[in-house]
């Protein structure tokens, strides 16, 4: 249901609490794996707080199941803690834990840890570019994402929640050129509405074998029971809504263009 997908999503966005209130209220325990994501919030906290003890633990009992997704996420957790030895001064120490955990780590390559050595020759406060990002405190939002990664990876879950997967299908299914055309938007279609317009900008157009006239006052489609009828302007209206907004005087007026017509000036379109 949706409530499950409510669950799912807010749990891969760091919204836990809200996220067992869902699932706890909604009785979808069973659907929702929230013990997955309990556990990987904790090894994620560890990791904003600057330690990656438990995160290095995780790597070690999912040792060959990361080896075969060929994650770097065991080689970047050393290299931090690296990183972290040689912003204390400690480079004795840093050298040694080099040596112990950074040669044999999963993820590791040549090119890689000649590039995290050389970090020796300089000082966090380096303005090289190629250093200054070794050096940043964005590093470690950075593990979070690499974790949170692989974690799905080991589990087999999709980057994107089952909510926004089914919301980007359904956005697709009605998303047409009209959407984004400014004298063409429907105030009735989702897409041609904000925030949905922004969020469909990068989804495909609808696939319609089958296309149907609606009409631009009711909505309704115009067939052989509600003929589409043109005013000499140009814009074509359903016969049932320019009768229905034709005034006592048989003056109907165009809601585009705010041009008035003689209803009898109206021309049925036969569409081929």
């Amino acid at each position: 249901g949706i409530n499950a997908e409510y669950g799912d999503y807010f749990l891969r966005n760091s919204h836990y609490d809200t996220a067992l209130s869902v699932v706890n209220s909604s009785g979808i325990e069973d659907i929702v794996d929230t013990d997955l994501f309990t556990s990987g919030r904790q090894i994620e906290q560890s990791l904003m707080e600057h330690n990656t003890a438990p995160c290095l633990q995780w790597c070690h009992e999912n040792k060959s199941r990361l080896k075969k997704t060929k994650s770097t996420l065991e080689f970047n957790l050393h290299t931090q803690n690296f990183i972290e030895l040689i912003r204390a001064r400690d480079y004795m120490s840093a050298i040694a834990y080099a040596r112990k955990h950074m040669v044999e780590s999963e993820g590791m390559t040549k090119e890689k840890l000649q590039e995290t050595m050389a970090l020796l020759a300089f000082r966090p406060s380096t303005e090289c570019s190629k250093y200054v990002n070794l050096f940043s405190e964005a590093r470690w939002e950075a593990l979070v994402s690499e974790f949170r990664s692989s974690n799905y990876d080991l589990h087999h879950l999709h980057s994107d929640s089952l909510l926004s997967t089914v919301l980007q299908s359904g956005l697709s299914a009605i998303k047409t050129h009209q959407c984004y055309s400014s004298t063409e938007k429907s105030g009735d279609c989702p897409v041609c509405n904000e925030p949905l317009n922004t969020l469909a900008t990068t989804l495909p157009f609808s696939h319609c074998t089958q296309s149907r006239l609606i009409c631009r006052i009711s909505g309704e489609v115009m067939n052989e029971h509600n003929s589409p009828m043109m005013l000499p302007n140009g814009n074509v209206y359903g016969e049932r809504a320019l009768k229905e907004m034709m005034a006592a005087d048989g003056i109907v007026t165009c809601p585009r263009t705010k041009d008035k017509f003689w209803l009898d000036q109206a021309q049925k379109v036969y569409v081929m």
